[in-house]
């Protein structure tokens, strides 16, 4: 490599697949940067001067492990982040996207240039499976980084898929090395693994269950089939459009064409009862084959969700969205919420106030002085810190909205505590955002709202070693809702639950109260039932 201030340039001629080979192996990985620039070099270069098609495959299959790696260790800035990103995450994301694409372009390359050597056709199968793999590699990107696909992302997957169906190749199964579960896969078994993770509804999954859910879904793909329509493919069956720049979706949102495929899953329901059967009764996770790094109860909770759109028909929602429009207002942060909840700046109960000497002095000194105007006044000065953003309301269901701003304003996580002020609404409502992700420069968020109008409240510790000064903290309280059988919970920040927990509350007097089971929680905040003593 060498860079005097110019764009840097490889040290070797890409027509050499010895020297490609060599470089590939001297790639300083504990330096993700410099190697992956290296490979965005290489596979530019090879695009422009490639060796033989044989070669030049050989040199891709090389490149395939340091591509995982490096991929993954960038990925790491911006995965899991919230939204609007910043900027070095944005340009992290699109350095990826763009290895990523460049893989699949470099294998469809090499079938190109091998139409007439025995060996490339030999290997066919594999470069399909390859690219197909890499264009959903693209899809999945956009997905890890709650991105929309840009157009054209999934008509590459659909053409590359289209193009082993039409070799009768698509079901021959190849050599896998990268498959976190299975270490042989063909290409509609990479094409349908995509097709899952995007019926999981991967933009409310935390990184977590992203990570999960996409090793399922490879293990689970050879369960799966697609196919041409026939009689069996019911209108809430799912289909996909090979011409259309879309996942799957129900049968009966789609022209029946020659380019639609059903895409079955029938097969997957006896599979995922079992594994669900057998973690019931005490099985590992990682005995199913789901993986060491799955705790039993979540990865049960995370397979029974994904039940419905994996293994049933494409049902309409249990609360369908509705049209709607205005302008809403929130926040966002503990301190901020309890204010706009309570109407009023959180100070500690006057039984657990500590004043100094100085304060005693100043409050009997100045005790005359203070007039009903300058609390307002107060009031108003910490709502300047505590401001609310405008949301333009996209549509709203029973139990949530769909919320969408510009680029400035607080940057949001998933699963993180939201306060709302619908357009029509006379209370501030406690929520949770669902889902997050980035269209073009706009934020669109999902949130569930918590049932129960919200009452700031504060909590503290009890116990022996517990002095009787001991600070509140803010907390909330949310009555029951019988019409949705919702019983009163509490809202406290992340860290406070423990099982059989004793804590103390104060409304207007301090209560006692057993903190009973977790219903919610997000990187901020955790809902409990509780006991009152």
């Amino acid at each position: 490599m060498k860079n005097n201030g110019a764009p840097p340039q490889l040290a070797i001629d890409t027509a050499d697949a010895s020297a490609c080979k060599a470089l590939i192996a001297s790639l300083p990985l504990t330096n993700a940067r410099e190697a992956h620039q290296t490979l965005v070099l290489l596979l530019t270069g090879l695009a422009h001067r490639p060796p033989s098609a044989a070669a030049y495959l050989e040199v891709l299959e090389a490149t395939r492990a340091p591509v995982a790696f490096l991929q993954d260790e960038l990925a790491q800035r911006y995965a899991a982040k919230p939204l609007p990103p910043l900027p070095a995450e944005g340009e992290a994301f699109r350095q990826v996207l763009a290895l990523w694409q460049a893989m699949a372009r470099a294998y469809a390359q090499v079938a190109q240039l091998g139409g007439a050597d025995p060996r490339v056709q030999e290997s066919l199968a594999l470069i399909c499976q390859r690219c197909v793999h890499y264009a959903g590699k693209v899809i999945l990107e956009f997905f890890r980084a709650r991105r929309e696909p840009t157009p054209g992302a999934w008509i590459d997957l659909h053409g590359y898929f289209a193009t082993a169906e039409e070799w009768q190749i698509d079901r021959t199964t190849v050599v896998e090395p990268l498959g976190e579960v299975r270490k042989s896969l063909s290409s509609v078994e990479a094409y349908a693994a995509i097709l899952l993770v995007d019926l999981a509804s991967p933009y409310s999954r935390s990184s977590q269950e992203f990570a999960w859910i996409c090793r399922w879904a490879q293990g689970f793909a050879p369960l799966t089939a697609v196919r041409p329509l026939d009689e069996s493919a019911g209108a809430n069956t799912f289909g996909i459009d090979l011409m259309r720049d879309a996942g799957a979706r129900p049968l009966g949102l789609l022209q029946r064409t020659e380019a639609v495929r059903y895409f079955d899953t029938r097969s997957l329901a006896p599979t995922i009862q079992q594994a669900l059967t057998r973690l019931k009764q005490g099985e590992s996770a990682a005995a199913l084959g789901l993986g060491s790094d799955c705790p039993a109860a979540p990865a049960g909770r995370l397979l029974l969700h994904l039940y419905k759109p994996w293994c049933l028909s494409a049902a309409p929602r249990r609360f369908p969205r509705r049209g709607a429009d205005g302008i809403a207002q929130a926040c966002l942060g503990f301190e901020a919420i309890h204010f706009h909840v309570s109407g009023s700046e959180f100070n500690q109960p006057e039984h657990v106030r500590i004043y100094s000497r100085g304060d005693m002095e100043r409050i009997w000194t100045f005790r005359d002085s203070l007039e009903p105007g300058q609390l307002n006044l107060r009031a108003a000065q910490v709502q300047l810190g505590y401001p609310l953003e405008r949301w333009t309301v996209a549509d709203q269901s029973v139990l949530g909205f769909r919320l969408r701003r510009g680029e400035a304003g607080a940057r949001i996580a998933h699963g993180q505590l939201f306060c709302l002020k619908p357009p029509d609404g006379e209370h501030v409502l406690l929520s949770q955002v669902s889902w997050n992700l980035m269209r073009k420069d706009e934020l669109h968020i999902g949130i569930h709202v918590l049932p129960g109008v919200p009452q700031g409240i504060a909590v503290r510790s009890t116990g022996a070693n517990v002095s009787p000064s001991e600070h509140y903290v803010r907390a909330f309280f949310l009555p029951a809702v019988p019409a949705l059988k919702e019983e009163p919970t509490l809202v406290l920040s992340r860290g406070w639950f423990q099982p059989e927990r004793i804590v103390e509350v104060f409304t207007d007097r301090p209560a006692r109260v057993r903190l009973n089971g977790l219903l919610n929680q997000g990187p901020d905040f955790e809902r409990v039932t509780f006991t009152r003593l």
